[in-house]
Formats: C-alpha cells, structure tokens, sequence
C-alpha cells in the first residue's frame, strides 16, 4: 500500500478558512438538492415519534364540582354587628382549599381507597407498552403469556408486608383465573393464593379482591409509605375556584387509571364534606363554651346595675328623665353595646388568631373609633345636672347589661340549634365523572413535535455538512490557480443505478464496479452533454499535438476519473473518431466491468510483461471505433512495467492507429504511475470532485505532475451538485491506494 499523508491547514492565515455565506437562495438550493435527506429524517423522526407517543402511559382526568360557602354574620357572636366590625369573610374560600390540598383530607382518601398499595403490571420489553395501549398482545410463541397487556387487571385491597419484606416489591404471577403465586425479586415462590381470600406467610398478608389475566401474566405489588401515596395524589389533583367572586370550585384528579381516579376523587369530596361538618361542629362546641363562661357573669352585671337603680330610685323617690338626657343616655347605650360585643368578638377571635390578623385589627380600629365617639358622648352628659348625671348613669348601666344578657341568650340558643343539624358551608354540586378523551399523551401535538424536529434536524444536518464541507465547489476557485477549466460535468442522476458494490478476495472494503456505459443507455443525461462539449475543447486542444492521447488523473481515489475517462471514449467515438481507451490503473482498475470483461481476459499489463501480444488483448466494443486495452492482470510492480521501453513504443505504435487516445491513471498523490505515463502523452487532465478535493490538494498534485517534467493542460470539475456552489477552505486529507 502506497500512502500520501498532506500536512493540516492550521498554519494557514485566518482568511483561507473563512466561513461560508449562505444567503436565501443557497439555501433553498440546497434544502432541495438533499430533499430526500429531509424526507428521510422527518420519517425517521415521525416513526420515533409514533412509537415514544404510542408508548407513553394514558393520562385521563375526572372532576367533580362543590360549593364553599362563606360563613355569615350569623355564625359570629357579633351578629349584625360583624358585618360592620369585619365586613364578609373573604378568604374563607381560600382556607377550605388549602384544608382540602392538605395531608388531613388526603390521607383519610389514601386510606380509604388504600392507594398506598402499588400494582404495575409486567410488560413486555420495548414494545409491551405500545401494544397494551391498543389492547393488542403477542402470542405465546413469542413469550406474550409471560407478561400482562392491556385489557389484564388486578385489584389487591390488602397488602401487609412486615419484617424482611418491608419496602420490597413482590411479584404476582397468574395460575388461572382464580388462583396466583407470590414470588419473591429473585422468583422463589413464597405463597400460593386464592382469589377472594387472605394469602398468609411469614411476614406477608395479601388479599386479592379481583383478577382478570391469563395465566402466566405477572403483576409487581409495591407498599409504599402513606406521606409517598399523598404526595403522589397531591402533585395529580387540583382546585380551582370559578371566578374570585363566587365560592364555586373545581376538583380535578388525573390518573392512568380511569375507575381509580373516579373514586378517588369521591373519596376526597367525601372525606372534606365529613370533616368540614365536624369543624362546623366543634366551632359550635366552643362558642357554646364560650357563651357557658359570659352568661353567667353578665347577669351579675345585671343584678347589681339594676340593685343600684333601684337604691337611687329610693332615695330620691323617683327622678325622670328629661328628653336631653333620655337622647344621651340611647347614644351610650348603643356605644356601649357594640363596644361589649367587641370584646367578646376580640376574646373570641384571639383564640384562633394573631392581634396582627386584619380581622383582629380591624375590631381594633372599630373599637377606638367608638371610644372617641363615646368619649364625645360623655362630655355631653357632664352638662347635665348632678341628679340627671347619676341617673342616666345608673339607667345606662341597667339598659346596657340587660340588652347584652338577653342578646347572649339567644345567641346560645341559636347555635345549639345550629349544632342539632349542622350541616357545614359545603355542597357536592357535582359527583366524580370521567372527562372524555386523554390530557396526556397530546398526540397530535407530539407528531407534530417530532416531525418538526426530524425536518429541523435534517435541515439542520445538511447546512451544517455544507457549512463544514472544505471541498472546490466552484470552478473560480480552480481558475484562480492559474489552472484552466476545460469542462464542467454535473452530478449525474442515473449513473448510481449503473454501479455495483463488490467486495473482492483480500480486500477490507468494497469498491463500485460500472455495469455499463451511461452514454450509451443515457445518451441525453446532464452530464453526457457537458462531456460532449469536453470532446471539443480537446479537440482544438491537441489540434496542433502529434501525440493524440490524453491522461486522466486526479489527487485522490473516488473522484469519477473512470467516468469521465469511459464515457468520454464512448462520445467521442460517436463522433466519429477511431478512440481507444487505456485501463492504465493496473493496481484497481476496473474498466473492464463495464465492457463485461474480465481481468483474466489480459490487458496493459500483459502486453508490457511480454506475456500476452496487443492483438490478442485488444477489445473491439459494440460501439462502433471503440476499442478497449484493460489493466491486464495485477502485477506486482505496475511502476517498473511503464518504465520499460516497450511502453513509449506501444504509445507511437497505437498512435498511429488511433485518432484519440484516453488513459485513465490511478491518484497522483497516491501512486507513481500517472508521473510516468504524462511524460509520454500529448495532454494531461486533472479530474477533481465538487466538494470532495479541496483547492490545496488540487495544487499539491499539479506541482507534484510539473516537478517531474508534466504540464497540466487543464482541470476537470466533476459530479456538481447543482444550485449550491460556494467559497471554501480547507484542511486535513489522507489518501491510501492498494
């Protein structure tokens, strides 16, 4: 194997790497020209997207409607007066949400429902979920019975694991419709069970109230803490209020199972309508506490207020009241009421809250606004006569303790009958239902995702392959090393379907073999028309030449150095012209494919080894002035053989015979041959690839061709991908040809 290995651009200025522009147009061009990559990845991509989206778990949502009243005036010790100390109770609501998001609810509803026992079906691996949501299973011959599917169920409402079995899965496996085995992590049997029973074992309870697989399908049971179950139901329910005006809320619950969310959901309105009752209960229990301690005290109040008056009245016999005094007196009776209400709200209300709560502040702003106006009242009666002073004091004090007392009276009777049917501030409005259709996999919305993405990754890859590309992409770029571009051949659409992938004896890789000769299957292809105006351009060119052969070559393997060589032999030989065309690759040559020869048929290297005549080698082809000289059989010393003498002698014998003569010759920066054919032809060629050879290269191989003597006549861009063409840099390359 023979080896060039060039040095790396790094030590090249800035400029010469310059990135590419892509304006609008380029783009487009090239979206269009690898149209069948975006198609690719976006199928890809969709395919990826049907099977993640197929396989994801079905999120389904019921939800139920209830009704939180806000607690009235009538529930407070204050009656009408609440309303004016305190205003409505907005964030009654609000409290009733949170008590109803907390552990309390929740965990009454985890045990309830018993969601702390966790049953997971087996499925089968990479596919089983895809296949359980569509209620499709694969047969028993390909292990379906091993694992449970869709329509499969299993209800365990008892799962008491003690001992060495606390916190570890177990694994269920079905024996036939009413029987199971409960198998260990490891698959030790531990008990066998009966449908409707208690299965027992050292340190295990389970009873399974329901089963509805095929025997052989296997569930894993889980206990999971209670804290582990609510905060799994927490982050899956929600309550929002309808509007912030009314008290209208509504419960949702989401879940992979449609009966389990349905009744869990019950299960929570249920638990927060019983323990909102038993709230409404014990707030009755302690007003009538509260009231038990005030009644008493202020009818002592009362009876000395009234023993007082009554001792006035005796000794002054009898004193009325004037008109002026009479209004005094109804103004401080009405103050001192609400002022002894509010006490009592405030030594109520300070048991549940703060002095900082603004309901607790704002009976403190009502109370010093009716001290002032008390205040004010007073120095109204301090004008007032001695005698009329006393008694409106002593009359005030009897009006005032006995409104109070009569007031407490009845508000006790009111919450004992308010305790008798204590019904609470909540409704169920609407029972737990199952919404329709899923929330969670979005399908429509997910494929949409994924086809975008696969179309934004294809288009994504293609820019970034130009963008990284450091191959010529344009003829300037070859025109601008002094090097003349004789023709440019686009990339032909139907020559791949000409080729065949082989693999030979020895080789690590395959190589591509012609199965014909597109100029003759194809005679209007793109790239058979730029090669007919190369047959001109050659013509003028060797018009003056006395050698009429022409060399193929290039920098590196893979760069269409055979084609154009094959297909130009073909045109030109249409046009007339006696050509014979030299398979000189005598290391990988393979022209002979396409003639539907062998190798062992003989060839170039047979005629200079001496071991064959050219007569006896040389192909007539079916095209008409087309012969054909192959690479013969692979000699181990290709190079030697075209040193020898024979070779020139060969070269002015066929070039008396022939009008034009084409030698196709490995990579020069590869291999030796292509220095020694070139010094014995009338032109040489350079054959580069669109975005493959880069400019460097393309100048390596032509100082290399002109240190040994050898003018290079001029380039040919080949394989042009059309509409995208740009500036490029360059940067390492490694060639190996065997």
């Amino acid at each position: 194997m023979n080896q060039y290995t060039s040095p790396s651009s790094a030590a090249q200025p800035a400029s010469e790497n310059a990135g590419r522009r892509l304006d609008f147009s380029t783009i487009l061009a090239l979206l269009w020209h690898r149209r069948w990559w975006l198609i690719a990845s976006t199928l890809l991509l969709t395919v990826i997207g049907v099977y993640i989206v197929g396989s994801q778990q079905r999120i389904y949502l019921a939800d139920s409607l209830i009704q939180i009243e806000d607690k009235g005036a009538s529930a407070s010790l204050l009656g009408p007066l609440a309303g004016q100390a305190v205003g409505k109770d907005e964030g009654s609501t609000s409290d009733e949400l949170e008590i109803l998001a907390s552990r309390l609810v929740l965990g009454q509803a985890v045990a309830r429902e018993r969601l702390n026992i966790v049953v997971t079906p087996m499925r089968y691996p990479l596919i089983g979920n895809w296949l359980s949501n569509r209620n499709l299973r694969l047969p028993d011959s390909l292990g379906g019975n091993d694992y449970a599917w869709g329509d499969d169920s299993l209800t365990v409402t008892t799962l008491d694991l003690s001992g060495q079995w606390q916190r570890q899965a177990l694994t269920l496996e079905v024996v036939d419709a009413e029987h199971y085995r409960l198998n260990d992590a490891e698959g030790t049997l531990l008990v066998r069970g009966t449908v409707g029973e208690n299965a027992l074992a050292e340190g295990i309870k389970v009873f399974v109230q329901r089963l509805s697989a095929k025997p052989g399908a296997r569930f894993t049971l889980t206990s999971i803490p209670d804290l582990s179950a609510i905060n799994a139901i927490k982050s899956r329910f929600t309550a929002l209020r309808n509007g912030t005006d009314t008290g209208v809320v509504t419960l949702s619950l989401s879940g992979s199972d449609q009966s389990a969310i349905v009744s869990t959901l019950d299960a929570i309105t249920d638990v927060f309508l019983q323990q909102n009752i038993e709230r409404e209960s014990a707030e009755a229990d302690s007003q009538l506490n509260f009231l038990g301690d005030q009644i008493p005290t202020l009818r002592g109040q009362l009876d000395e207020a009234e023993s007082a008056l009554n001792d006035y009245r005796r000794r002054r016999d009898s004193v009325d009241l004037t008109a002026e005094s009479q209004q005094v007196m109804e103004n401080l009776v009405g103050l001192d009421n609400q002022l002894t209400e509010i006490k009592l709200r405030l030594a109520e209300l300070s048991r549940a809250y703060t002095p900082q709560h603004p309901a607790y502040r704002a009976l403190v702003a009502r109370r010093d606004s009716l001290n002032g106006e008390k205040a004010r009242v007073q120095k109204q009666a301090e004008q007032l006569p001695a005698a009329q002073r006393e008694a409106l004091n002593l009359n005030r004090n009897v009006t005032v303790s006995q409104e109070i007392y009569v007031a407490l009276l009845n508000k006790r009777e009111e919450v004992r009958l308010k305790k008798a049917g204590t019904v609470g501030n909540v409704r169920i409005l609407d029972s737990a239902v199952l919404q329709p259709g899923l929330i969670s996999p979005k399908t429509s919305l997910m494929m949409m995702v994924f086809s975008m993405a696969g179309l934004m990754l294809g288009v994504l890859v293609v820019l970034l392959r130009y963008s990284m590309r450091k191959g010529i992409d344009s003829a300037e770029q070859i025109e601008a090393l002094d090097l003349p571009v004789y023709a440019t051949i686009p990339l032909s659409p139907l020559q791949p379907g000409m080729m065949r992938r082989v693999r030979l004896k020895g080789e690590k890789g395959g190589r591509e073999i012609y199965q014909g000769i597109l100029a003759t299957s194809q005679p209007s292809d793109i790239s058979i028309e730029a090669l007919r105006s190369l047959r001109t351009s050659l013509h003028f060119a060797l018009l003056d030449n006395q050698r009429k052969s022409v060399m193929f070559t290039g920098p590196s393997p893979g760069i269409g150095k055979s084609f154009v060589s094959l297909n130009l032999a073909a045109v030109s030989a249409e046009a007339g012209q006696r050509v014979l065309l030299i398979d000189a690759d005598m290391r990988r040559g393979h022209l002979h494919h396409a003639f539907q020869r062998t190798s062992e048929e003989g060839g170039l290297s047979d005629v200079l080894s001496g071991a064959r005549a050219f007569e006896d080698v040389l192909y007539h082809s079916r095209i008409d002035n087309l012969d054909f000289l192959g690479r013969g059989v692979a000699p181990p010393n290709p190079s030697e053989l075209l040193m020898q003498p024979n070779f020139v002698q060969l070269l002015d014998l066929l070039g008396e015979r022939y009008d034009l003569i084409i030698i196709d010759t490995p990579p020069v920066l590869a291999v030796t041959e292509a220095l020694i054919i070139g010094r014995h032809v009338g032109a040489s060629l350079m054959v580069a690839r669109f975005g493959m050879n880069q400019v460097r290269e393309l100048e390596h191989a032509r100082k290399k061709l002109e240190n040994n003597g050898i003018h290079v006549k001029g380039a040919i861009l080949n394989a042009i991908e059309q509409g995208v063409g740009d500036k490029n840099s360059y940067g390492y390359y490694n060639y190996s040809y065997a």
